[in-house]
């Protein structure tokens, strides 16, 4: 009987157009039922907030004080437009504590009410925090580009997709509900039947030949998958939701991530999606001069730096590049020899310098 009524009352709350509510109670009665009411949603128990350099941060427990040191830090930082080098000890909820501090300050910008109502323009973001030395508060080129009118993305990276993954669970701990994405690599996020078993250069080539010409199904259906879920990415989605997607009702994770991450308010990305050149291009919907750069576990950016900037050269190129330059010496003494000497730029002795460079 009583489950009777229960049905009864949500399918009232169903026909007056109110999902959220009726779900929110179908939850609350079933956690009633089986004893668990202690386990509740993370957007039904009050957060603790905390008053920290101006702005008021909601924190999902009781803060410690070091937690309390490192937000206020992080804001500080913000407020003023600076970098920031900070470590706290393994254990003391250090992403927590950045994914708090950060979107609680750009919530912070956010124009008030009576500003969005009024004459002024909205691209005129209210910084109740206190003065800063950055743009994010006052447009610093065209008033009506679109890209000012938005609150500063923030991109957060770390090295790993398992790290990744962490920082998004921490992410669903808070209240905070930033319309996010999660981006990754073809061989993370192909559905394709041909092309998700290939790897590197490979997979990327037979990606861009199919999409070019627009011969994969996956891809076509990216645009039209975004336009009828705009709700996507308002709750927090991982590289295995996107892929889950994907299979379930065709479009392509690759792709479906690149489109969100024009409208993202924050993106969770490698680390090779900053360093590396040509993946920090594929970014086209981020105004860098208006983004907030994380870099997570930062201890390991510089092996990852120097990686980048780093190649491998196989011992036999290496070994035919000696017998090249080798062969350069012959040719140049022999032509110095006939012509006494007048091309200067086929000095044999430059063609040496290369060889013993390669040798040594």
């Amino acid at each position: 009987m009583y489950l009777k009524n229960l049905c009864k009352s949500l399918i009232s709350e169903w026909i007056l157009r109110n999902p959220s509510r009726a779900i929110l109670k179908l939850i609350r009665e079933i956690k009633g039922i089986l004893g668990l009411q202690e386990f509740l949603d993370t957007r039904e128990r009050a957060m603790p907030t905390y008053r920290i350099g101006g702005i008021a941060v909601e924190f999902p427990y009781n803060a410690y004080d070091c937690q309390l040191v490192y937000m206020e830090r992080v804001i500080s930082a913000l407020q003023q437009g600076s970098n920031a080098l900070l470590e706290s000890p393994t254990g003391t909820g250090k992403t927590l504590c950045l994914l708090c501090a950060t979107l609680a300050w750009r919530e912070s910008l956010a124009p008030s009410p009576s500003l969005q109502s009024g004459s002024q323009q909205p691209t005129q973001l209210s910084a109740r925090a206190g003065s800063s030395r950055t743009d994010f508060n006052k447009p610093d080129s065209d008033p009506t580009d679109e890209s000012l009118q938005r609150l500063p993305t923030i991109v957060y990276a770390s090295r790993t997709h398992s790290q990744l993954q962490q920082v998004i669970r921490e992410l669903k701990a808070t209240i905070y509900r930033p319309k996010m994405v999660v981006l990754g690599s073809r061989e993370q996020m192909c559905i394709h039947s041909d092309v998700q078993s290939m790897r590197g250069r490979v997979q990327n080539h037979a990606c861009r030949s199919l999409t070019k010409g627009r011969n994969c199904h996956h891809y076509n259906r990216v645009a039209d998958y975004v336009k009828g879920h705009p709700e996507l990415g308002k709750e927090p989605i991982d590289i295995e939701d996107l892929v889950n997607i994907g299979r379930s009702e065709g479009p392509c994770p690759y792709f479906l991530s690149r489109e969100l991450h024009n409208t993202a308010d924050i993106l969770f990305v490698p680390y090779n999606y900053l360093i590396e050149k040509e993946n920090r291009r594929s970014l086209t919907g981020i105004s860098w001069s208006r983004t907030v750069l994380i870099f997570d576990e930062a201890h390991n950016l510089e092996g990852i730096c120097a990686d980048a900037a780093s190649f491998d050269l196989p011992a036999a190129h290496l070994t035919a590049c000696i017998g090249e330059a080798k062969q350069c010496v012959d040719l140049a003494s022999a032509r110095k020899a006939t012509d006494n000497g007048a091309d200067t730029s086929l000095d044999p002795d430059n063609f040496a310098v290369l060889k013993g460079l390669m040798v040594g």
